[in-house]
């Protein structure tokens, strides 16, 4: 799930079953649940601009909250973003984008969590060998470095990120740039784990960006 924390509760909400905090705390990565488009404002699918009929019915997006007709809004996914349990009707862009999302919480956030070591490079001084982790609730990035005082970012103050070097398995050397002047260069050590490390944090990167912000794009290996 979003995160491992306990005071979770099973909610039925107007598009299915969710598992919320029950103090109102939500994860740093979490989404609320969209509103529904009012149905009376739609007369053909977003989609495909068929028209609706008695035969043509109106769904929603469980993701965005759009109207589509059940061609264009024909598969089920578990969007882990918004805390789902069960499959949900999406459109067909909602179900690509819930699926690449779901590949970094099925197969990436406990390694983010779990930690790696990596060269660490910051505000450009010299390269060192340092433990970087995810801590909390994914939202803060722990950097405790072998000399020298622990850097810790917050996820949410991260203005851009690039690739620097990437092979045919993944991110192999990544920067990252925060509010404030920080920078950070983190690389992968001879350990084949540092890559999958640095591959989940780009998507977390990805996940957390801001309208505002200048976030790299999707690459052939986002899904890896």
């Amino acid at each position: 799930g979003i995160n491992a924390e306990y005071g979770m509760i099973l909610v039925k909400s107007k598009s299915g079953m969710r598992m919320i905090d029950r103090n109102g705390k939500k994860g740093f990565l979490e989404l609320d649940e969209p509103a529904w488009a009012p149905d009376e404002n739609f007369r053909a699918c977003t989609g495909c601009a068929t028209t609706f009929d008695l035969f043509k019915r109106k769904h929603h997006c469980r993701r965005c909250g759009g109207v589509f007709c059940g061609s264009c809004a024909t598969e089920k996914v578990i969007p882990m973003r918004l805390r789902f349990i069960d499959p949900v009707r999406m459109c067909g862009k909602c179900q690509k984008v819930a699926r690449w999302e779901n590949d970094y919480f099925n197969n990436y956030q406990k390694k983010l969590k779990a930690g790696s070591e990596l060269h660490v490079e910051v505000d450009g001084g010299a390269r060192q060998t340092g433990t970087v982790s995810l801590g909390g609730d994914g939202g803060l990035l722990q950097i405790t470095l072998d000399t020298g005082p622990a850097v810790p970012v917050l996820m949410e103050e991260v203005t851009s990120f690039r690739v620097i070097e990437e092979g045919s398995n993944g991110v192999h050397m990544l920067a990252v740039d925060s509010f404030g002047g920080r920078n950070l260069v983190l690389s992968k050590t001879e350990r084949p784990e540092t890559v999958v490390f640095l591959n989940g944090l780009r998507k977390a990167l990805r996940m957390s960006a801001k309208p505002d912000h200048q976030l790299s794009g999707p690459s052939r290996n986002d899904a890896t």
